[in-house]
């Protein structure tokens, strides 16, 4: 039975192992008295019984600190500027399809562009009211260069956690062709 984390490309040999499925320790019923009895563990092995999904902050915070959404694996890069194009760990497509990372790169942009706009603020409030425009100008650049080059790789995951999320809330993604038809492969079966 196909299921929402099949998304792997058929033409791929699969050479890892998927991670195991979460079991629960407790029968729904043994669950169910246990959290009438107001026992914390209980209560929260009942809402997450049976789900193996990250939630939205923990997908983010695993994509903030450059690892895979939906796994938690690192080594999700071959250098600072390249994506592996799966998860070693989980095998999620990380990279669906060539160009699909304009978010990311719009993601780039939007915090290069706050970081500037803070270091501006910073600097017309200490520096006024005679700015040093030319040392601005330098700052400016020097900002506008190394904040994008150095928060790549985490807009990257960070938009592979949008991709993550986006994918898996449509209901025909559990189906192979489904996913096979999401991953970017141009709608190859």
């Amino acid at each position: 039975m196909a299921g929402p984390f099949d998304d792997l490309d058929p033409e791929e040999p699969r050479d890892f192992a998927p991670p195991p499925r979460p079991t629960p320790t407790t029968t729904p019923g043994e669950v169910s008295r246990a959290a009438r009895e107001g026992s914390r563990d209980a209560r929260e092995g009942a809402r997450t019984a049976g789900r193996s999904d990250p939630g939205g902050v923990r997908a983010f915070s695993r994509g903030a600190a450059r690892r895979c959404p939906r796994c938690g694996g690192g080594r999700l890069f071959e250098s600072w500027f390249r994506i592996k194009r799966r998860c070693p760990r989980c095998g999620l497509r990380l990279e669906r399809e060539e160009g699909g990372f304009l978010g990311a790169m719009t993601i780039n942009y939007a915090v290069t562009a706050i970081v500037w706009l803070a270091v501006l603020i910073v600097w017309l409030v200490i520096d006024l009211p005679d700015v040093n425009v030319l040392w601005l100008t330098i700052t400016s650049i020097a900002v506008a260069i190394v904040v994008p080059l150095l928060f790549w790789p985490f807009s990257k995951t960070i938009w592979a956690v949008v991709d993550y999320l986006v994918y898996r809330t449509d209901p025909e993604y559990a189906s192979r062709e489904a996913a096979d038809r999401a991953s970017g492969n141009g709608g190859r079966a």
